[in-house]
C-alpha cells in the first residue's frame, strides 16, 4: 500500500484495530470518554457574566467574550450554545427558544390582516 499511497497511507495495525472494532459490531466512530480527558466546567458565575455580555452586544463574537472573560473559545461555545441556548442569526446572538409572551405576539402579528396580504 505504501507504493501506492506513499507516505499518506495508513498503518497496517491502524486499519487491523478499525477492522476488530468493526467485528465487535461497533459502528459509533466517536471515541469513548477517556481518564484524564477535559470537561467543560462552568460555573454560575461564568454564564452569567457571559449572557450579560451577550445582551450588551448582540454581535459580540465568542473570541470577544473568551478575551474578555479569560476563558477558552471552546468554554465560551459550550456556554453560548448548550447552557443558554443562544444560536446565531444575522450575526447577532438570538435565544433558540422563544419564552410564551414572545409567541404569543408573534402569533398575533401573524394572524392581522396586514400581514396575510
Amino acid at each position: 500500500m505504501k507504493e501506492a499511497y506513499g507516505e499518506q497511507c495508513l498503518a497496517r495495525c491502524t486499519i487491523s484495530r478499525w477492522c476488530q472494532r468493526y467485528e465487535a459490531e461497533r459502528v459509533n466512530i466517536k471515541d469513548f470518554p477517556r481518564r484524564g480527558q477535559a470537561l467543560v466546567v462552568t460555573n454560575s458565575a461564568t454564564i452569567s457574566a457571559v449572557d450579560e455580555l451577550i445582551r450588551q452586544n448582540l454581535r459580540v463574537t465568542t473570541r470577544e467574550i473568551a478575551v474578555e472573560l479569560s476563558i477558552s473559545k471552546g468554554t465560551v461555545h459550550h456556554i453560548i450554545h448548550k447552557k443558554l441556548g443562544y444560536g446565531k442569526v444575522c450575526a447577532q446572538w438570538v435565544p433558540k427558544h422563544l419564552l410564551e409572551n414572545q409567541k404569543t405576539v408573534r402569533m398575533g402579528i401573524c394572524l392581522t390582516q396586514e400581514f396575510l396580504h
